[in-house]
């Protein structure tokens, strides 16, 4: 069974160096290759600048680079509303459902669930809590700091 790690952040990605003085963040490529030697896919998608993933896709080894799908800033401005009072649209949730989608795995867009008052509630996609929408088993999420890659499996895979 092919595994996925998702990331939502390019942040377990860096590190960040000082020399004289400057401090610098680097691509840190030892968690690249551990992503893809644990994983068969690995998603990145972000609103990191365009010119963080071009980097990335640049300085990635060619023997892993066929397992990286790289999703940056421009990717999600697609899926903005035009609405004037759109404070509660993010694209990200509609980036993160076409980022799913074209990947095949599996996702609920409306979920149920009892309330405190211990009624129904349907909760719409939303990306910052990705791991309550994923159902697909196969699918890892990966967080973490600088130089430490943390994975956790989706709540809704484990229902």
């Amino acid at each position: 069974m092919e595994k996925i790690a998702i990331l939502t952040s390019t942040q377990p990605l860096r590190k960040t160096a000082s020399r004289l003085g400057v401090t610098k963040q680097r691509l840190n490529m030892e968690a690249c290759m551990e992503l893809a030697e644990r994983f068969d896919v690995v998603i990145i998608g972000s609103l990191s600048a365009d010119e963080v993933f071009q980097y990335i896709e640049t300085h990635l080894h060619p023997d892993i680079r066929p397992k990286f799908r790289l999703y940056p800033r421009s990717f999600f401005h697609s899926f903005r509303t035009d609405e004037v009072l759109s404070t509660t649209d993010d694209p990200r949730d509609g980036g993160w459902q076409q980022i799913l989608s074209e990947n095949g795995i599996k996702f609920e867009v409306l979920r149920s669930r009892i309330g405190a008052d211990q009624r129904h509630r349907q909760e719409r996609f939303s990306w910052a809590r990705l791991g309550e929408y994923i159902t697909d088993p196969r699918v890892s999420l990966v967080s973490g700091g600088e130089g430490q890659l943390l994975f956790d499996r989706p709540a809704a895979a484990m229902r």
